[in-house]
């Protein structure tokens, strides 16, 4: 990551040299499955925030946490963004312009407490807001066709939280009480 002055140009993202940020978030159960697939990112330049997992080799920069403004950084430098299904890392992706690669946490691999990752994920990617990593092996197929960053994004589209709240199962009237 680029360290004052002017922001870096964007790179392609369909080639050598993508400035990739991946963030497994906060949760106490560690994310090697994602961890273990950025060996295939070849010639990317990657900031991982990796939580309780193993940091992985050979990335620009690994960290295990990283403080709220610096996360959004990331979002805000890089050409593709790649997070766990965190309803928190989606937004912020998004607020910065990117349709996020999302890689679901499974319970089924001891990654989370349920499948509450894989149902938001699923609903998310058929809204197109999205796109779905259930076979982490095709991981580097679609960091080279990942939907171009929007250069410019003033706030979360406000139809997203809808989205979200759908997913989720909620109503807007249980959130906002009249």
């Amino acid at each position: 990551m680029a360290g004052g002055g002017a922001a870096p140009a964007a790179r392609e993202v369909r080639g050598v040299g993508a400035v990739i940020f991946v963030t497994v978030g906060t949760h106490h159960q560690p994310f090697q499955r994602l961890l273990d697939a950025l060996t295939d990112l070849d010639g990317a330049e990657l900031t991982v925030q990796y939580g309780r997992g193993k940091p992985p080799p050979a990335v620009a920069r690994a960290v295990p946490y990283m403080p709220f403004d610096e996360m959004m950084r990331c979002f805000r430098e890089t050409d593709v963004a790649i997070t766990h299904a965190g309803v928190g890392s989606i937004l912020c992706a998004r607020r910065e312009g990117h349709v996020p690669l999302v890689v679901p946490r499974r319970h089924e691999f001891g990654e989370h407490v349920d499948e509450h990752q894989a149902e938001l994920t699923r609903a998310l990617a058929q809204r197109g807001v999205v796109v779905a990593v259930w076979d982490t092996a095709k991981l580097a197929e679609l960091v080279a066709t990942a939907p171009p960053r929007r250069k410019w994004v003033d706030a979360v589209d406000p139809s997203l939280a809808t989205e979200v709240r759908a997913a989720l199962g909620g109503s807007t009237a249980q959130i906002n009480p009249a």
